[in-house]
């Protein structure tokens, strides 16, 4: 019998193992209300083709429903700081797990997405800096205003280049987070297993490209305008 108080390795399992699935249960469930919030977002890209009237009045939209507005954003930064927060964490303490590396890297247990998620979050962290810094009108690239701010971006190739390494960033992140969360949230069954990592490229890829799709038709139009710099 193990003497009460004594630190065992049967006693630091169950612990270990409990917090392990909190944290991702937490990574799962946060991504997927960021997932959710990405396909939104797209629809808001689009809008951007149809020109500033259009976009102000998907603007005013947003603010004649504060509710449902800020409701989202709560939800958002919720799921965004979660994932902020837990994430590097729990890569930390994966890494704490294996000190010592295997003497043979074993490359067919795992996939270059799952090897980089701590790299490509830190990219997509950094666009969104950048993007965020665009529609805020910095660097001052044209006069104030969200849709000007991110028309004006499209002109200059090097916030063009930031925005589709992002998107980049954002399928590899994407493929490997969804396919893990599948399993995460106990969506597994030996009948649709074989299923799940295609699932993950559909939606990971298919999210990027779409994004990659409306900032090419934005350069497109940019282009077409008077003084263009592309």
């Amino acid at each position: 019998m193990t003497p009460p108080g004594l630190v065992t390795r049967e006693t630091r399992l169950p612990a270990g193992w409990h917090y392990s699935v909190l944290r991702k249960a937490a990574m799962a469930l946060s991504g997927l209300v960021l997932v959710a919030f990405l396909f939104g977002h797209w629809y808001g890209n689009l809008v951007l083709l149809d020109g500033e009237a259009a976009f102000n009045t998907y603007l005013a939209w947003l603010a004649a429903h504060p509710v449902l507005h800020y409701g989202v954003w709560i939800v958002l930064i919720t799921a965004f700081g979660v994932h902020l927060v837990v994430g590097p964490r729990h890569w930390w303490y994966n890494r704490r797990a294996r000190p010592v590396r295997y003497r043979k890297p074993r490359r067919q247990v795992t996939t270059w997405a799952a090897r980089t998620m701590m790299l490509s979050g830190t990219l997509l962290l950094l666009f969104l800096i950048v993007h965020v810094a665009q529609v805020r009108g910095w660097p001052p690239l044209n006069d104030s205003g969200v849709y000007r701010n991110l028309r004006a971006g499209f002109g200059y190739w090097p916030i063009v280049t930031v925005y589709m390494l992002g998107q980049v960033a954002l399928a590899f992140h994407l493929y490997h987070g969804l396919w893990s969360q599948f399993q995460t949230l106990g969506i597994s069954h030996p009948q649709y297993d074989r299923w799940r990592r295609p699932l993950a490229v559909v939606i990971g890829v298919g999210i990027a490209a779409l994004n990659i799709g409306a900032i090419l038709l934005n350069v497109d139009q940019v282009r077409a305008l008077p003084g263009a710099l592309l």
